[in-house]
């Protein structure tokens, strides 16, 4: 089995919207992981790619890319989405790609290190939507690593 099937099945698993979605893990790798999402189950009244659709495809590409270099974090950290800024750029007509964008080296290792010392950490992560070769979204989100024994001292 392929890391994109792996990583795609658990996305099916664990974020249904995923699958209902179509959505397809095109490449993974620690630096990038990229997405193909149909038009069809996707689509709006404007026969265009939903807006909610395009925020959800960009959210996954970013998510998926942390979810991949921390899946074998001895700390086995969940993450969550805090905040997120969705640009739409311009309309999406058909079958598109939603791509994360280089996670910047010393902003990862400071992730990194926050989970080693505190359990949680903070990171920005931006992905990109293209459709024939026009970048037609850009989004950014800050998501947030828990380690789980954080997690049931924070709900005490």
């Amino acid at each position: 089995m392929t890391e994109e099937s792996r990583v795609e099945a658990y996305l099916y698993r664990q974020i249904p919207l995923s699958c209902s979605m179509g959505v397809r893990v095109i490449r993974v790798s620690d630096a990038e992981v990229e997405l193909e999402i149909p038009l069809e189950p996707n689509i709006n009244h404007r026969r265009t790619v939903f807006g909610g659709s395009a925020a959800a495809a960009a959210t996954l590409a970013a998510w998926a890319v942390l979810w991949h270099r921390l899946k074998e974090h001895p700390r086995r950290p969940e993450l969550v989405i805090q905040a997120n800024r969705m640009q739409y750029l311009l309309p999406i007509y058909g079958a598109f790609t939603a791509r994360t964008l280089p996670v910047d080296n010393a902003a990862w290792n400071r992730f990194v290190s926050a989970i080693e010392r505190k359990g949680r950490a903070r990171i920005e992560v931006s992905s990109s939507l293209e459709f024939r070769g026009h970048r037609c979204g850009l989004f950014s989100g800050t998501f947030v690593a828990l380690v789980e024994d954080c997690e049931a001292s924070a709900n005490q």
